[in-house]
Formats: C-alpha cells, sequence, structure tokens
C-alpha cells in the first residue's frame, strides 16, 4: 500500500485517551511516555504513530514473527504528539517540511494546545 502523506497529518485533536492527554489519557508503563518523548526529540526523523490508525483494520499495519510492527503507510502521526513537539519548540523533521509543503499545518491544533501535557509540568 502507499505511503500517505496526506494521511500521516490528518488528525487535528488527541484521541480522547491519547497518552498525551492532561487527563483522561490511557495508562502506560512506568516510564513509557518519557521513552517516547525521549525517541521523537534524539530522533527527529522518527515519528509517533496514533494508536487508533494503528490498531485499525483499515489503516493499520501488521505483527511480524518477532513481535515488531510494520507500518502500512495509512498511519497517522498521534496529534497528541504533534501539539508536545510544538509546544516546546521541536518539531520532526517531517512535521517542517510538511509545513514547507503545505500538507502540515500546526495552527489546526491550537485548540488542543490546553489538552496536552505541558513540558513544565510533565511528570510520570
Amino acid at each position: 500500500m502507499p505511503v500517505s502523506v496526506e494521511a500521516h497529518f490528518k488528525l487535528r485533536r488527541p484521541c480522547e485517551n491519547c497518552p498525551f492527554r492532561k487527563q483522561g489519557a490511557i495508562e502506560l508503563a512506568p516510564g513509557r511516555l518519557a521513552g517516547i518523548i525521549d525517541g521523537l526529540v534524539t530522533d527527529d526523523c522518527s515519528t509517533f504513530h496514533c494508536h487508533k490508525t494503528v490498531h485499525n483494520e483499515g489503516t493499520g499495519g501488521e505483527w511480524d514473527d518477532e513481535g515488531n510492527y510494520v507500518a502500512s503507510g495509512q498511519e497517522s502521526m498521534c496529534a497528541g504528539a504533534m501539539v508536545y513537539l510544538e509546544k516546546i519548540g521541536r518539531p520532526t523533521v517531517g512535521m517542517r517540511l510538511g509545513r514547507v509543503f503545505g500538507i502540515y499545518h500546526p495552527d489546526r491544533l491550537l485548540a488542543s494546545f490546553d489538552d496536552v501535557i505541558d513540558p513544565t509540568t510533565f511528570s510520570e
């Protein structure tokens, strides 16, 4: 299946149980959210897919025999992750390129800024 860049940036607000939400976030293993954030910040060529597009028959990929996720190319980047990265001024390379090519519009995320964890108050 071909990669859809538009689909990658289509989400405009975090899911109701997005791990980046201040309230109602899905419970993750201790240190997992910090690890996701660290991975996004230290490798700005990476992404973090929305769990609802990963675990979805229409957009999700598959798991190989070793338990590794093989993306379908139809997943979307987590809106909570995008908001968090915009808050700290560290958008990924993909987000920056999307902005240049008119595919990613950070202003569409502004309404969700108050719903997403703040870097100064984040703790697991």
